[in-house]
């Protein structure tokens, strides 16, 4: 049996029914209601799961576990207090990594965030040999993975554990908020929503800055295959993996392909530079020839518009969406 905890989170919603329709034997674990009642629906089993509550921890099942794939997580993303951070993210990790060692479960699998390499400028791929730096505002998100990495790392060379952690670039796919939502509900949209929604529309799209600079992101169904790869890796396979596409795509081409897969006949967006105003400052590419060679995956996503034409097909059935509360006005089209 594979335990999926944070199960009703943004990637959790994708991968219980990605598992248990290739036949895994699945059962999720997480606290949010209406997540928990798409799962049902889907046919996975569910149980509540508070890392607050010690005796919902006590209650996990302790038999035919051979898999801990855990997505928990407070993200950068939302507006937080920084003990939740840690809280979620680090302590959370140590209650799962020791659930693991007490009921001799091997193999756990977290999720982590390329947002640990967000100071390193280099020319080519970073790899994870690069090590890690940071800067800004996520800072305190940033210090709660790498301790939960650390405690992973900790875990393997004390106990025999065989941890995986997967570094994910950022993730692009269908019912997944890229902006900033505080708690009240409201949101600032990113650049990639509102290109989305002036694609919608075939409006102009104005793209600025420098488009030299290209980012690495990656699609949702590519972190699946990634995170079943880390479930089937060897025993001895442990350790720090980058999970990104390998290419990196500047905002030209990002808006460009919105507008050719999202527009409609006579309403193509006409995409505009403007080099002259403010945009990106940095971008990144992640070499992943790691995880090709010790995991054996690829992803399958690396193409933009082959991500954006699947996206779209997601985007039309809202299967998997959003249950962040964000306010009407504020609420991107993207969901």
């Amino acid at each position: 049996m594979i335990l999926i905890i944070g199960a009703t989170g943004y990637i959790g919603r994708y991968l219980c029914p990605y598992l248990k329709n290739k036949g895994y034997d699945v059962l999720a674990a997480g606290r949010a209601a209406g997540p928990r009642a798409f799962l049902e629906s889907k046919g996975i089993p569910f149980t509540y799961l508070d890392f607050d509550k010690e005796e919902t921890i006590d209650a996990l099942p302790t038999e035919k576990i051979d898999t801990i794939v855990d997505l928990s997580a407070c993200l950068a993303e939302l507006e937080t207090p920084v003990a939740k951070f840690f809280d979620i993210n680090t302590l959370g990790a140590y209650k799962v990594l020791e659930f693991a060692r007490k009921n001799n479960i091997k193999r756990v699998v977290l999720t982590s965030s390329h947002k640990v390499y967000n100071d390193i400028y280099k020319n080519g791929p970073i790899s994870e040999d690069d090590g890690i730096d940071f800067t800004g505002d996520h800072s305190p998100y940033i210090i709660s993975k790498i301790a939960a990495e650390y405690f992973v790392k900790y875990y393997n060379k004390d106990f025999g554990l065989a941890g995986i952690v997967l570094r994910l670039t950022g993730v692009h796919g269908y019912g997944e908020i890229l902006g900033h939502l505080n708690e009240d509900g409201s949101y600032k949209k990113s650049t990639f929503e509102l290109f989305f929604e002036k694609a919608l529309k075939g409006d102009k799209i104005e793209v600025w800055g420098d488009q030299s600079i290209r980012r690495d992101h990656i699609y949702v169904y590519d972190v699946l295959s990634a995170i079943e790869a880390a479930i089937n890796a060897k025993e001895d396979v442990k350790g720090i993996y980058n999970i990104a596409s390998g290419v990196g795509y500047s905002q030209y081409d990002e808006a460009c392909t919105l507008a050719k897969v999202f527009g409609t006949p006579g309403h193509i967006s006409d995409v505009v530079l403007k080099p002259e105003k403010p945009g990106l400052s940095r971008g990144y590419v992640y070499d992943i020839s790691k995880a090709a060679r010790e995991l054996n995956w690829h992803p399958d996503f690396s193409s933009l518009e082959k991500m954006l034409v699947d996206y779209k097909r997601e985007w039309i059935a809202k299967e998997y969406h959003n249950y962040h509360f964000i306010r009407e006005n504020d609420r991107p089209a993207t969901l």
